[in-house]
């Protein structure tokens, strides 16, 4: 979720607090006012304080209650994550804002409930009260998503809604004992969970910048639990150490995506519609001023997707006059050469190199280069592409990106990458348990990590219960 949905939600659901609140005070009003105390002549008074305390815990519930319910779909189907720190270790491998800023809101989204309980009685200025307290209603909320399906299960939820109780009742102590010059003594005991919180963050980002490589998405989160379960090989796993290359590849800024992006648009004959430039965290979208074209770019590699409106909206429909029935006469051209996908390709600054394989492939011509050295560089990837019967391309992704060599690193042996398997430390996401695990062989291949280098993984070609799967494994030590 990106900061300006965050923000369009947060005005969502205060606009609907303050409405919520005058509702309320207006029934407070013919309850209180004129039921209470003119009719019944009753006596008893509530402060401004504490009509002020109802009003902002109204409307933090509704804001909690959106946040927590209203702002996701449905369709979990009771799934439920029991694994500690699995969203942390998973933010970590991936590097990715969005899913340590989720870490984060779940924490601030409960500080303000441990902040309010201890405003409310003097019983719950106690840790060993407030924090008991916000743990059993985040595990409350927890199942509730979990029954009714629209949310996950999840520890983390719990442990970072509960640390962001602890948080809030640490920041009203603070606050509370700064107002006399005796009890400020305490105040260092409730400034150190705030600071241990904040260092966590810290350290995780000062640890990734000092590690030399980047992490891989596919890292495992948590090891399976390997005891009841079958796991052989049909291959031989050989012992022997190696060194290979590591490659990088630039990533690209806000700006380099807007130069791609301009320079194809131009050969186009058009220019970006600065109305519809979308920014996102791992991809800029650009679209063109007559909206017949668009480019989607992505930061790491300046891989790139382009789709031509127009060759889509020519596809013609035709009724058959007998049945009734509508066809669709595709604009798609099937049997072109190479030739004339190369020309078309070059129409958008697009040059292939001459060992790329061509082939035709359900409607789409694909352009591939398998690990090919030139010099000091790697180009990896492929090509894929629909062409339209007028000559044009009608869409097209490129994935074929040029990486340059910088280092040679030592790898593990296959038998060492086959022990994690072993171990459990693979990534597997099917909610159906592991029974058995069959090995049919392996392969080094390369990916490319967190920080834009291209490096040796193993690929094994695996049956989990039966099923074909591909489990990979990071080769450099």
């Amino acid at each position: 979720m990106r900061i300006s949905e965050i923000v369009q939600l947060l005005k969502e659901y205060i606009i609907l607090g303050i409405v919520a609140i005058i509702f309320l005070g207006l029934l407070f009003f013919i309850g209180y006012k004129i039921v209470y105390q003119k009719i019944l002549k009753g006596k008893k008074t509530i402060s401004r304080k504490n009509m002020l305390l109802y009003g902002i815990t109204i409307c933090y519930a509704i804001i909690a209650f959106g946040a927590v319910f209203l702002s996701r779909g449905g369709g979990y189907y009771g799934v439920a994550n029991f694994h500690l720190f699995n969203s942390y270790r998973e933010a970590y491998h991936k590097m990715e804002i969005s899913l340590f800023r989720n870490i984060i809101l779940n924490i601030l989204l409960f500080m303000p409930l441990g902040f309010l309980l201890p405003i409310y009685s003097k019983k719950l200025k106690k840790i060993y009260k407030v924090v008991p307290i916000g743990f059993l209603i985040t595990v409350l909320i927890e199942t509730i998503q979990y029954i009714t399906k629209i949310g996950i299960f999840e520890i983390d939820d719990i442990f970072n809604n509960t640390i962001g109780v602890l948080i809030g009742y640490c920041i009203y102590m603070i606050l509370n004992n700064l107002r006399t010059k005796q009890n400020r003594k305490y105040i260092f005991g409730y400034v150190i969970p705030v600071i241990a919180v904040i260092s966590i963050f810290i350290g995780i980002y000062v640890k990734y910048q000092k590690q030399e490589l980047g992490n891989l998405p596919f890292e495992y989160n948590y090891k399976i639990n390997m005891k009841n379960i079958n796991i052989e090989s049909k291959a031989q796993f050989s012992n022997e150490h190696s060194n290979k290359e590591i490659y990088y590849v630039k990533t690209l800024t806000e700006e380099d995506t807007r130069k791609l992006a301009e320079n194809i648009f131009e050969k186009l004959g058009t220019t970006i519609d600065e109305r519809r430039v979308d920014i996102y965290e791992n991809t800029a979208i650009y679209y063109s001023s007559d909206k017949n074209y668009s480019i989607w770019v992505t930061y790491k590699g300046g891989t790139y997707s382009y789709t031509d409106f127009s060759k889509i909206s020519e596809d013609n429909e035709e009724t058959n006059s007998q049945t009734g029935a509508t066809k669709i006469e595709s604009n798609i051209k099937t049997g072109a050469t190479r030739e004339e996908i190369e020309i078309a390709l070059q129409k958008l600054g697009i040059e292939i190199p001459q060992s790329a394989k061509f082939e035709e492939k359900e409607d789409n011509y694909i352009f591939s280069v398998d690990m090919e050295l030139e010099e000091n560089y790697l180009i990896d990837g492929n090509i894929t592409c629909s062409y339209s019967k007028d000559g044009t391309i009608k869409n097209m992704k490129n994935n074929l990106v040029r990486y340059e060599k910088v280092k040679d690193k030592e790898i593990i042996s296959q038998e060492e990458a086959y022990s994690q398997i072993k171990e459990g430390k693979f990534q597997y996401f099917d909610d159906e348990k592991i029974t058995s695990i069959e090995i049919d062989g392996v392969v080094l291949k390369y990916a490319l990590d967190t920080k834009g280098y291209y490096v040796p993984i193993y690929v094994f070609d695996a049956k989990i219960n039966n099923q074909e799967t591909l489990l990979q494994i990071r080769a450099v030590k």
